[in-house]
């Protein structure tokens, strides 16, 4: 990447940022046009090059920023006095469902990443994926009140049910469903619900 992107005023880089994760939200990887993401940034097809070298380092910019901003908002908004397991994942879960709508096109974007299969970008994005998730792990373990799990269960054990959950949970959803963030979200926490019932001692239920 040429890094005098950085010294353009701040709105000529939004525009080609905004362009580029509206079109990368709407579409996969191989099927997202830069022309269309030149054309909605107002600039050309090579002065987006010229930045970003190719298709392929606009892409990994914009991956890089939208996560960095999901992580901050998401952060900026956590309770970091809460040690209840599941209350923590709720907040979590309530956080980012309101950046999802406060950033729909980056965090679609996002979404779009985790399922992104193509093998110019996917090792890179499974890199990233693996980071974010086993430094957030060491977090939530590090806060997370076990002593209201039933016997014999640890918090990492569940930690990771609840991550094999989650993931198995969008991998189930259609096209269309992934679009409702309400329902998404409410369907989520139903599920998180059946596992504190399962999980949860009785007098902490």
């Amino acid at each position: 990447m040429n890094t005098r992107f950085f010294e353009l005023p701040e709105e000529r880089q939004a525009a080609m940022r905004n362009a580029g994760l509206e079109v990368f939200a709407k579409q996969n990887y191989a099927k997202a046009s830069m022309e269309e993401a030149a054309r909605l940034a107002g600039v050309s097809k090579a002065l987006l090059f010229h930045y970003f070298e190719n298709k392929r380092g606009f892409y990994l910019y914009l991956y890089e920023y939208a996560t960095g901003l999901m992580i901050r908002e998401m952060s900026a908004a956590h309770d970091y006095s809460e040690t209840d397991f599941f209350n923590i994942l709720i907040n979590a879960q309530l956080s980012k469902i309101a950046i999802l709508h406060a950033h729909p096109y980056a965090m679609q974007f996002i979404t779009n990443a985790y399922f992104e299969e193509d093998p110019r970008v996917r090792p890179a994005l499974a890199d990233s994926f693996s980071a974010i998730v086993a430094d957030s792990s060491v977090r939530f373990l590090a806060r997370a009140d076990a002593s209201k799990l039933r016997e014999g269960v640890s918090a990492e054990a569940l930690l990771n049910i609840v991550l094999w959950m989650a993931d198995g949970f969008m991998r189930s959803r259609t096209p269309e469903q992934l679009q409702d963030l309400d329902a998404l979200n409410d369907a989520f926490l139903a599920h998180v619900g059946l596992l504190k019932k399962q999980f949860y001692k009785e007098e902490f239920l």
